[in-house]
C-alpha cells in the first residue's frame, strides 16, 4: 500500500462565487496526475473530460473543466483530505483502475473529507460520488451532498466487476441556488475512522441544457454474483422514461419479468430473489437478465449465477 500525503491546516473560508455559466457537465477523479479515466469513460454517470485533483490545501482552488473539455469558471476546493492512497486491485484495468484504484482519504479527526465545487450554474443536477475503498472492501465511507436527496449513503465493498449503487458509488439529486454543491464522506466528528472519495461527476438534469447529455439506457449487472437469495439488478437511464427487467434461461425461455413505471434519469436497482414469475423457487443455474427500453429493444444483457439449492 502507497500513501501520498500532504497535511491541512487552518480552517475553510467561504469566499465570492465565480460568475455561474450554462449548466455543467463535471467529471472529477481524485488521484495523481497520469492515472486519470479517459474522456470515453462514463463510469455510472456519462462519458466526458475527467479532471485530475490530488491533494489541495485549504484556501487553494483549482479550476475545472467542463465534460466536453472547455474551460467553465467552476473550481474546488477541499478540508479535510489529507492524502492519496493508491492500491492495486487486481480484479479492476484500464479507466475502472484509473478511477477506482486511488482514492483522496481523510481520517474524522475530527473532521470529514469535505469538497465544494463553487461557480455552478443554478440548476438541477444528479451527483455520483464514487467512494469505495481500494483494498480494504470493509471499509465503509458515507457520502453526503448537503441539502440532497436521499440523505447519506453508505458505500463500500468489494469490487463488484462493473458500478453498482452503494457499492461503488452513491448517487443524490439536488437543486441548487448558491452555485455550490457541497459534497462529504465520513461523519463530522465521528472519530478517527477512515473516510474518502475516488470521484465525482456532477450531470444537469435540466432538458434545457447543451452539454453532453446523460448516456443512454444500459444494463450494468448483478450483484453479488454468482449468488443465493438476493441479487440487485442495477441500471441506469439517460432520460426520464419506462422499462422493464426480464430473466431468461440458457434456452432464451422468460423466466421472470418485471415492468417499472417512468422513473427519473440516473441509477436504480431491482432486487431479484431467484423466483420465477409465480413466485416459485428457480434451481441453480446459469440464467441472463435482459433490459428492455421503451421501445421494447434489448437496452443491455448480463449473465447470472444462481446457487439456490432447494
Amino acid at each position: 500500500m502507497h500513501r501520498r500525503s500532504s497535511i491541512l491546516m487552518g480552517l475553510v473560508l467561504c469566499a465570492g462565487f465565480p460568475a455561474a455559466l450554462a449548466a455543467q457537465s463535471l467529471n472529477i477523479d481524485f488521484g495523481s496526475a497520469g492515472s486519470t479515466p479517459s474522456a470515453t469513460y462514463d463510469a455510472a454517470g456519462g462519458v466526458g473530460t475527467w479532471n485530475s485533483i490530488g491533494v489541495l490545501q485549504p484556501f487553494v482552488r483549482a479550476p475545472l473543466l467542463n465534460g466536453d473539455g472547455s474551460s467553465t469558471g467552476v473550481e474546488i476546493y477541499m478540508f479535510g483530505g489529507t492524502q492519496l492512497l493508491e492500491v492495486d486491485i487486481p480484479e479492476t484495468n484500464g479507466d475502472d483502475a484509473a478511477l477506482m484504484d486511488d482514492m483522496l482519504i481523510g481520517f474524522n479527526d475530527p473532521v470529514d473529507v469535505c469538497i465544494w465545487v463553487t461557480g455552478l450554474a443554478n440548476d438541477s443536477y444528479e451527483v455520483l460520488t464514487y467512494a469505495m475503498t481500494p483494498g480494504d472492501p470493509a471499509t465503509i465511507s458515507p457520502a453526503r451532498v448537503d441539502f440532497a436527496t436521499p440523505g447519506p449513503t453508505n458505500v463500500g465493498g468489494a469490487w463488484p466487476g462493473s458500478h453498482i449503487p452503494t457499492i461503488t458509488f452513491a448517487r443524490h439529486t439536488i437543486t441548487i441556488a448558491n452555485n455550490r454543491i457541497a459534497l462529504h464522506s465520513g461523519t463530522y466528528n465521528g472519530g478517527p475512522f477512515q473516510s474518502g472519495i475516488n470521484g465525482i461527476q456532477i450531470r444537469p438534469l435540466s432538458a434545457s441544457n447543451t452539454l453532453p447529455e446523460l448516456h443512454g439506457t444500459r444494463l450494468l449487472g448483478a450483484h453479488p454474483n454468482p449468488a443465493c437469495g438476493e441479487q440487485a439488478l442495477s441500471f441506469v437511464l439517460g432520460e426520464r422514461v419506462g422499462v422493464a427487467l426480464e430473466v431468461v434461461d440458457v434456452a432464451g425461455r422468460l423466466v421472470w419479468r418485471q415492468a417499472l413505471d417512468t422513473l427519473a434519469p440516473g441509477s436504480h436497482a431491482v432486487t431479484w430473489t431467484g423466483v420465477d414469475a409465480r413466485g416459485q423457487r428457480l434451481p441453480a443455474a446459469t440464467y441472463f437478465v435482459r433490459l428492455h427500453d421503451a421501445n421494447g429493444g434489448i437496452a443491455g444483457s448480463r449473465k447470472v449465477i444462481r446457487l439456490d439449492k432447494h
